[in-house]
């Protein structure tokens, strides 16, 4: 049996969220979906690099992700942790070199998977007209999810998108300045909006949810 099936790897994600002044919840959202494109895209993942072995094997994998939160110093402290930072809005996202997950650094696995309470933004029922490539992700409104389960489906719509992108659009998206929405829509608009999707994403079923479950859908729009 491979390695990575014996011993489960995972990107992981660390919301900055402090007791005072939290961020906007779609901020996050949108952080953790341009951090995981910014980590893959980084000259240390492609071959050479030297986070390319640990990237190309989570990628041959299961893409699990997990988001954590963090805050203060412990949010200091994973700044340590190999990976990159990213501000998006009010938020920032730290996204760490994917690894086993059973054997993060404790910097890293210290920090809370539960998610805190944060205000929910309101759902969608228009989407405006993107004058700009916009990376355009959707949360499907009929699944309940923590937020913490919601940045990592929409972190795997953004890569899934990306990844799916020809050189062209890659660098037309770059060159508008990787623009990114993330929204939830109402049910009606979810319905009406689902076939622009390129990409749609079901839940593994390692947590939370059933395994298939129809929980995110992305696209570049422009």
């Amino acid at each position: 049996m491979p390695e990575y099936e014996e011993r489960p790897r995972a990107l992981q994600m660390a919301a900055r969220v402090e007791k005072t002044d939290p961020p906007l919840l779609e901020d996050i959202f949108g952080a953790a979906a341009l951090g995981v494109i910014m980590l893959l895209d980084d000259h240390r993942s492609v071959p050479g690099g030297e986070w390319h072995e640990d990237v190309s094997a989570w990628t041959g994998a299961r893409i699990r992700k997990i988001m954590r939160r963090a805050r203060a110093s412990a949010w200091d402290r994973a700044q340590n942790v190999p990976g990159l930072t990213v501000r998006h809005g009010s938020a920032e996202v730290r996204v760490f070199v994917p690894g086993v997950v059973d054997d993060a650094p404790r910097e890293l696995s210290k920090l809370q998977i539960q998610s805190s309470p944060l205000d929910e933004p309101d759902r969608i029922d228009e989407l405006t007209t993107a004058t700009d490539p916009t990376l355009t992700i959707l949360l499907n409104p009929a699944v309940e999810m923590s937020w913490g389960k919601r940045c990592a489906q929409v972190a795997h719509a953004a890569q899934r998108c990306w990844e799916q992108l020809d050189r062209a659009e890659r660098f037309d998206w770059n060159a508008a300045g990787r623009l990114a929405r993330v929204h939830t829509p109402t049910s009606t608009l979810w319905d009406e909006l689902l076939p622009r999707a390129t990409t749609e994403i079901r839940d593994g079923g390692f947590t939370e949810i059933a395994a298939g479950t129809l929980t995110a859908a992305s696209w570049l729009a422009a």
